[in-house]
């Protein structure tokens, strides 16, 4: 009577026994054998798992288990409701597979099944569909023909495009050029369009050339875009580089002169400039090199300024680098310690030219000290004590041993390093007074975390057989 109401109150709360198991709840509470019969019965069947196999759900008949209902609790209902659309271009299946057409009659009913219709993806005239993905174009430019702009915007036509420069049949790079010439700007500053542009520059002909010349310098505020664009200056770097012609040469130099300064102080710009450097002739970018000088110290401080101005005074020659040098000498003070004008100034301390090194040095004398403590200022005095000869390495040693701030220059995180260098440069007499006025200081040395590493080079640079102080 207990296992009849458990399974009462189980049907009442809407747990059907029959589904679950295909069995009548009762087997599961029949009462216990007694010790009489357990002799007679049947060992128990093993455990049946809702996970077993359907091959032993059907050998399981001589149990006594209802395998077909167990089956039949479990079955799939059919989704009819749902209109699902199989595009069997993406399968490798066939159309005419058996087996498929049973699976789809059984779970898609025929009527509620819609096939898709098979996708068109090229149109008529080969050029792109804004509803493709992907484009095709034919192998003839004939069938663009008035279009090569639209093809162009998109990436496989850009590439189409590109090839057909590459062939070198000369109609068709006239019919892409005439249809491309208008819209050169936009080209330029394009991610995938500016390689048309690269490409057309290679393949064209010196009035194609003189024509993209003249169109890209008739409008100021355009070439500068141009030039500034990460994607420009490539494309306009690759121009400078392939123009043949001083006619050429000349127009795109008059055009730069304008917005010099604008490009020698931008990331992308600056490039421009170092390539017509590189490509041009010292006195085709003369009116360059002018513009440079009258703005040096603007361009100096700049971080890409500071690149141009090295190679301006790198590649120019005769009077255009005389002023360059001269208006960098009367600034090496202030430049020497700004955070990019130092590395001009060591740029000239670099090229060792005894004239203008002491002009440096004159500039320079009566503020070695401020200098060496300076951050930026201490790596244009290591330059000078490891680059330029004795003879003007040791007044600045002197100015630094003979200061009152001699031991404030030692502690310094900058200064140590000058007072090292100088150790290393200094020779004969000098050398031994600074380091007995090094270990004079030793106190105040030997713990410092800047002044110990001056204390120990002092000990390592003192000849063997001298007494420690």
């Amino acid at each position: 009577m207990e296992n009849n109401n458990s399974s009462t109150t189980m049907r009442e709360l809407g747990f059907d026994w029959p589904m679950f198991t295909g069995q009548n709840p009762t087997d599961f509470f029949t009462p216990a054998p007694s010790s009489s019969t357990v002799a007679q019965q049947p060992p128990p069947p093993p455990a049946m798992n809702t996970f077993t196999s359907m091959r032993s759900v059907n050998n399981n008949n001589n149990l006594g288990f209802d395998s077909q209902h167990y089956l039949n609790s479990f079955q799939e209902t059919p989704f009819v409701d749902r209109n699902l659309d199989i595009d069997f271009s993406r399968l490798s299946i066939s159309r005419n597979n058996p087996l498929l057409d049973s699976y789809m009659n059984n779970v898609y009913p025929t009527n509620r099944r819609v096939m898709p219709a098979p996708v068109n993806r090229t149109n008529n005239n080969g050029c792109h569909d804004a509803n493709n993905k992907r484009y095709k174009f034919p192998g003839s430019l004939k069938d663009v023909r008035g279009k090569v702009y639209s093809v162009a915007k998109n990436q496989e036509g850009c590439q189409f495009l590109q090839m057909k420069c590459e062939e070198g049949n000369s109609e068709d790079i006239e019919m892409i050029f005439n249809e491309i010439k208008d819209h050169m700007r936009e080209l330029m500053v394009d991610a995938s369009m500016n390689y048309l542009a690269q490409k057309m520059f290679k393949v064209c002909s010196e009035e194609q050339m003189t024509q993209i010349v003249v169109s890209l310098i008739s409008d100021d505020g355009n070439l500068t875009n141009i030039c500034l664009n990460s994607h420009g200056t490539r494309a306009m770097q690759k121009l400078i580089e392939l123009v043949r012609m001083a006619e050429q040469r000349s127009l795109i130099v008059s055009a730069l002169r304008r917005i010099t300064v604008t490009l020698t102080k931008n990331t992308n710009g600056h490039h421009v400039i170092q390539q017509c450097l590189k490509s041009f002739q010292v006195d085709e970018v003369q009116p360059i090199l002018n513009v440079v000088s009258d703005n040096c110290l603007d361009i100096a401080t700049d971080k890409s300024g500071c690149c141009v101005l090295q190679q301006c005074v790198l590649h120019a020659t005769g009077a255009s680098k005389e002023r360059l040098m001269t208006e960098i000498i009367e600034n090496s003070l202030h430049l020497a310690e700004h955070p990019y004008g130092n590395y001009v100034v060591q740029h000239l301390l670099g090229m060792q030219i005894p004239e203008v090194t002491g002009n440096i040095l004159r500039k320079l004398d009566g503020n070695i000290v401020p200098l060496a403590s300076n951050k930026y200022g201490s790596n244009v005095i290591e330059k000078i004590l490891k680059d330029v000869p004795d003879d003007q390495s040791t007044p600045i040693i002197r100015e630094i041993l003979n200061s009152s701030q001699f031991l404030d220059v030692i502690q310094n995180p900058y200064g140590n390093y000058v007072v090292q260098s100088a150790l290393q440069a200094a020779k004969g007499p000098i050398k031994e007074i600074m380091i007995n006025r090094i270990q004079k200081d030793y106190p105040y040395l030997h713990s410092h975390p800047h002044g110990k590493r001056v204390l120990a080079l002092a000990r390592n640079s003192k000849p063997r057989g001298s007494t420690h102080a």
